[in-house]
């Protein structure tokens, strides 16, 4: 083996060695990492969902507790109290109630307690039994997720040992988490925060237990929202999806998730864990439900993306490993380059002495090798050989690469001026080619030096030329572009006054309206409708597909469509008049193809009202009507289907919701006001419950009024950061005091 050969050897294995344990150093730091980052997340969302159960339980269960509650809500509890529910009872009739198990009474006074807070979704469930446990009462809010607690197949936990439960009451409230199950298994299990307490007289007497519920998944589903995770729940070994509603339908990624996390949970027999999921890139985090049960019993699983932490611990490592890569391969190419050059070069001195010896005088061209002097030995006798032959070979060369990069030099210049005449028309292109053709004849003889001059003379010429010509088509070509310009601008602002044209220009004079309108660009696709006739008015609220210039033609159709619905003589509900406008726009957007896939249609909500009875009829899609009374604000949802949508079942009816009590404010808004961000950092929706909120503390119930608080709450949170979408806010209420029914006039709103 040559000794250059043994040298590289023994390099190229420390080399090797050195990767291998740098690899291994690096897979431990990001195994590390992992674990670390597994315990943090472990921590967060423990001590964030646990705050997030405490304050809700705190806001909307603890204020009915009998010692700590609201101040207004105490005296229900209190057998002592006189007339707590202000009806002239010279005792608390609630206990009365209770100890004659008078079903019909207690179910009459707890619904007044509770109705407000059941409707809005503060509460769940209530119910009341007897000191036995016979039910007395029992009430559900509208949007019961999974099974009802009121049904009759719904079994709560604690009725395993009612007689326990009652005990544990005696002394103090109690919060637990209940599970409901459906006896007959068609419902999934309802997972509840409560608070029970017992009814008692001073001598400690127990006339009857009171337990309200929150449904956890009112609670999981604001968490999971804010911080951006998928979630679900398990129940022993039972998986359910936590969503807008419990959904059949799992995404595969959320499926393989979750079935990963079960299996982990398996194999580790571990309940309370985090760790990452490298194929999929999502982190599974397991914690209790409640601190006061086994997480083998009742979990939640978190899944959160972890795609960025992945992949800088990837990067990192790749980086470190490409480093050393580098590094290694530096120092292997410098290894063989000395050791070649240093032998390398010695035979290459005795080849040439072998050669010069045989009388060949032709070049000899030694390597100058790595780490070589030009005062060592070969590169002295390099230079003796070489020294006069390279001076000549030197001049010609140089003299050939001056005269070689002068030519190309021309030749892009004729190019140049050329591509320009092809720009120009009539005499200045014929003036531009002779010029052309002038300084070729100029370059083609004469010596080096003639040339040089000459070529260095033409340019200047060709220079002054080619900027004169391109100044003049650079100034009629920027014309045309703003010409082209304000035609555009001019036809967009014109789209804009034909849309402002279609809105309503009179609102009956009956009802009073306020409406803020407001396109994102200079159209949009946001839309109000009025129709009045002589029974009934028509009011609807539309948001189409897009915005800007599609969105506004969209909306022209949409409201052709709402108007085209409309027959005098023709008596349809809110959701047989949505239904119809809905096939009208699958007729016009031509859906009945089955290669059409697109999504293009509205949502929006319509509400109808007669005058004869002053009744008022809603339908929905994907909206909802709030009407604002003294004592605070309800809202009715429409369905969650689009105007227009391919996804919709053959014979869909849109619901219709009758509102029989026509007193106060009526609001209908589309989701350019709800989608309204937060000029923070990680911005948040503004929010359907915000606005619910808003109406719900509004002192003064008239459209106006209503109108400038919203948009005023709207333009405090985005604190000047744009709107994201087109936004309309209608309020309407109807007015006694106009006898009449003479038109009220409005102003445009572009």
């Amino acid at each position: 083996m040559k000794i250059k050969t043994r040298i590289i050897g023994i390099i190229v294995f420390g080399i090797t060695c050195l990767f291998v344990a740098s690899f291994i150093a690096s897979q431990e730091l990001n195994k590390a990492n992992r674990e670390y980052s597994a315990q943090e997340s472990i921590i967060a969302h423990s001590s964030a969902w646990t705050s997030n159960m405490d304050i809700e339980f705190k806001d909307k269960l603890l204020v009915y507790d009998p010692t700590v509650g609201a101040y207004e809500n105490i005296p229900f509890w209190d057998h002592s109290a006189v007339d707590p529910f202000e009806r002239g009872d010279n005792s608390n009739p609630l206990f009365d109630a209770l100890e004659s198990k008078n079903g019909d009474a207690v179910t009459n006074l707890m619904s007044s307690i509770f109705a407000n807070d059941l409707e809005s979704e503060q509460l769940t469930f209530a119910v009341a039994y007897d000191n036995r446990g016979l039910q007395l009462y029992c009430e559900s809010g509208p949007y019961v997720i999974g099974v009802d607690p009121c049904s009759e197949s719904a079994s709560p936990d604690y009725f395993l040992n009612f007689r326990a439960f009652a005990k544990s009451l005696q002394n103090s409230s109690t919060r637990k988490v209940v599970t409901i199950k459906d006896l007959d298994e068609r419902e999934p299990i309802s997972i509840n925060d409560t608070l029970s307490f017992a009814l008692a007289d001073d001598e400690g007497e127990v006339f009857g237990i009171v337990v309200l519920g929150r449904n956890i998944t009112e609670n999981l589903e604001d968490f999971t929202e804010n911080f951006e995770l998928e979630a679900a729940l398990v129940v022993g070994k039972e998986v359910i999806t936590i969503g807008d509603y419990y959904e059949e339908e799992r995404s595969e990624k959320l499926n393989s998730l979750i079935r990963d996390s079960l299996q982990y949970a398996g194999d580790n027999q571990a309940f309370e864990y985090s760790y990452i999921n490298s194929e999929l890139q999502m982190r599974s985090s397991s914690i209790p439900l409640s601190n006061s049960i086994r997480a083998s019993d009742l979990r939640i699983l978190f899944f959160d993306d972890q795609s960025e932490l992945l992949g800088k611990l990837s990067s990192s490592s790749q980086q470190s490993q490409a480093v050393f890569a580098a590094v290694s391969l530096v120092i292997l190419a410098l290894a063989f380059v000395i050791t070649s050059g240093s032998f390398n070069r010695i035979l290459e001195a005795i080849a040439a002495l072998e050669r010069m010896g045989d009388g060949d005088l032709s070049e000899t061209k030694l390597s100058k090798g790595f780490w070589s002097s030009q005062k060592d030995e070969v590169s002295r006798l390099q230079k003796a050989i070489n020294e006069y032959r390279l001076h000549l070979v030197e001049a010609e060369v140089q003299r050939k690469d001056r005269s070689k990069r002068r030519d190309e030099r021309d030749e892009i210049m004729f190019e140049k001026m050329s591509a320009l005449s092809e720009q120009l028309e009539g005499d200045a292109r014929k003036l531009l080619l002779d010029e052309i053709n002038e300084m070729r004849e100029a370059l083609s003889s004469g010596t080096d030096t003639q040339k040089e001059e000459a070529s260095i003379e033409i340019m200047s010429k060709a220079f002054s030329k080619m900027s004169d010509e391109v100044g003049t088509l650079i100034d009629a070509r920027t014309h045309d572009l703003v010409v082209a310009k304000d035609e555009i601008n001019s036809s967009i602002r014109y789209a804009a006054k034909l849309q402002n044209a279609l809105l309503p220009r009179m609102f009956p004079g009956d009802i009073d309206i306020n409406v803020e309108w407001k396109p994102r660009d200079l159209v949009g696709g946001d839309i109000y409708f009025i129709k009045d006739l002589p029974d009934r008015v028509y009011i609807a609220v539309v948001d189409c597909t897009g915005h800007g210039v599609p969105g506004a033609f969209l909306s022209i159709i949409a409201r052709s469509h709402l108007d085209k619905a409309i027959t005098p003589d023709d008596y349809q509900s809110a959701g047989s008049y949505l239904s119809k406008v809905h096939e009208l726009l699958k007729d016009t957007l031509n859906r009945a193809d089955q290669k059409n896939t697109s999504e293009e249609g509205f949502d929006g909500g319509v509400c109808i009202y007669y005058r004869n009875e002053r009744r008022l009829e809603f339908a929905g899609a994907k909206a909802s009507i709030f009407q604002v009374k003294a004592d605070g604000a309800t809202e009715s949802s429409g369905d969650r289907k689009s105007v227009g949508s391919t996804r919709m079942k053959e014979g869909f009816e849109y619901t219709t919701s009758v509102i029989h009590d026509s007193n106060g404010a009526f609001v209908m808004l589309t989701d350019g006001i709800t989608d309204v961000m937060s000029a923070e950092e990680r911005p948040i929706a503004f929010g359907r419950r915000r606005v619910l909120k808003l109406l719900q503390q509004a002192t003064d119930q008239s459209p106006k009024s209503i109108v400038q608080s919203i948009m005023k709450s709207v333009d405090l949170y985005r604190d000047g950061a744009p709107f994201r979408d087109d936004l309309t806010l209608l309020a309407f209420s109807l007015n006694d005091e106009i006898s009449n029914r003479d038109a009220q006039v409005v102003e445009d709103k572009v």
